[in-house]
């Protein structure tokens, strides 16, 4: 089982970490970091497809598994991230049962789905046994979603519901909100409880570490703390603020 469902069967969040540079050595770094997953981020991110195999073998060595937010609702490529390797996709801008349909189907070979067979790499396991289905999330982040989303979450085949708080505060005339609005934190909890109820997993991307808690201790279970950019940005700034602050033109401090 990966860590993942596992956690999610134990009642546990998991966490992990976005990816949007597309340098392997960092990757391979980040693979180091301890996080139980990382999502590869193709729509946003800086990973272009020509890099996405490369950056997931890089994880592979430091024995962290990825997910690939896909660029959109396409089937195509759904299926060639997968093929690629990812442990799960996540699908963006999904807003009724037909769109999660489509998502959905395209990780399940048939009669479940409708992806073509031709993996690259990690289609069995070493046993020679099938490894585990990969994992669907599909994101909700529109208006039309929250009004859908017991249709969302019981459609076969869609393992989890993962919010997208600043698309949805968009969505919701909200703005583009950097820290999460009350009515975003309600839909947040509300999507939460939908998934209890139908035995899937909730995620949402946190918007900082305290947001991030409370959304852990809401029962949130699948939960990305940071990304690669921010913990590089934040670290160089953090060392430059303490590099400024040091007194200067004397010998005495030596």
């Amino acid at each position: 089982m990966d860590k993942i469902r596992a956690a999610a069967a134990a009642g546990r969040t998991s966490f992990g970490c976005w990816l949007t540079l597309s340098d392997t050595v960092a990757a391979e770094i980040m693979g180091r970091a301890g996080y139980d997953w990382v999502i590869l981020d193709t729509q946003h991110g800086g990973i272009s497809w020509n890099a996405l195999l490369p950056v997931m073998q890089a994880f592979d060595l430091g024995g962290t598994r990825a997910l690939v937010r896909v660029g959109w609702n396409d089937p195509m490529q759904i299926m060639r991230a997968l093929d690629l390797g990812a442990l799960g996709v996540i699908v963006p801008m999904v807003s009724t049962a037909a769109q999660a349909r489509v998502a959905a189907e395209a990780t399940r070979y048939p009669p479940y789905g409708v992806r073509s067979f031709g993996p690259v790499r990690n289609y069995y396991a070493a046993s020679g046994a099938a490894v585990l289905e990969p994992l669907c999330f599909v994101m909700i982040e529109t208006a039309e979603a929250m009004a859908h989303l017991d249709e969302i979450a019981a459609t076969p085949g869609v393992d989890g519901l993962f919010v997208g708080p600043v698309d949805l505060a968009l969505a919701l005339g909200l703005g583009p909100a950097l820290v999460m609005p009350e009515p975003v934190l309600e839909a947040v909890l509300r999507v939460g409880e939908t998934c209890r109820r139908h035995g899937i997993i909730s995620g949402c991307a946190a918007l900082g570490m305290s947001n991030a808690q409370a959304l852990a201790q809401a029962g949130i279970q699948f939960l990305p703390i940071s990304s690669d950019g921010g913990l590089l940005r934040r670290g160089a700034a953090a060392d430059l603020a303490l590099a400024r602050g040091w007194p200067q033109g004397s010998v005495a401090a030596f």
